[in-house]
């Protein structure tokens, strides 16, 4: 192989390796964009997760507040059943 055909391999080569780089460039930038599309994801994630764990705890005072309306009626019936035998008692004794 003389000098002008190993000049032409080298030069063929070189271009085969640029653009190969060129390739793997482009292929860096896509998973660089991917990467920070993802990270965005990530954070958009945490605080959906936020607004949702909010949404719980007012969730569960709501659902809490009909049991709590019950205790207090059920306090004030019994309150109210025993007042009126102490009531009766304290009348038929006195």
């Amino acid at each position: 192989m003389d000098e002008k055909e190993r000049l032409v391999a080298v030069e063929e080569r070189a271009k085969s390796n640029t653009k190969r780089l060129d390739e793997a460039e482009r292929k860096i930038e896509d998973i660089h964009d991917l990467t920070y599309s993802i990270k965005e994801l990530a954070i958009e994630t945490k605080r959906l997760r936020e607004d949702v764990n909010k949404i719980d705890v007012r969730l569960n005072t709501l659902e809490d507040k009909p049991a709590k309306n019950w205790e207090n009626l059920t306090k004030t019936i019994i309150t109210g059943i025993i007042t009126a035998v102490l009531g009766y008692v304290i009348a038929k004794f006195n």
